[in-house]
């Protein structure tokens, strides 16, 4: 069982220059060319995409990381799926995915 977290956080902007969030149907077409700029055309071919076919993301845990301001913009994404292993119910993490400057500028001392 997944235990979601209802309870909204406000973020503080000061502290970071991003916000996860839960991910939005507007999110799509920015995760997707994300996730073709960090693992190549070829990514759906993967042994690991075989794991996630047919199934959506564990409910609560796809989220996104987007960028604050004026020029707000998705620079990273992160989703858990449902799965069995040996009979026993796990979560795959993947993909994850961070826009090379972003994953710096998170990570930089201020």
């Amino acid at each position: 069982m997944t235990a979601v977290r209802k309870t909204p956080v406000a973020p503080d902007l000061d502290a970071a220059p991003f916000v996860i969030r839960g991910e939005r149907a507007s999110d799509v077409v920015a995760r997707e060319a994300l996730l073709d700029a960090c693992f190549g055309d070829n990514r759906h071919l993967r042994t690991c995409q075989r794991l996630r076919d047919g199934r959506t993301p564990a409910e609560g845990l796809a989220l996104s990381a987007v960028r604050q301001g004026r020029q707000a913009r998705l620079v990273g994404t992160l989703r858990l799926w449902h799965v069995s292993a040996g009979g026993i119910p796990a979560l795959v993490l993947g993909p994850l995915a961070v826009i090379r400057h972003a994953a710096s500028s998170a990570s930089a001392p201020r």
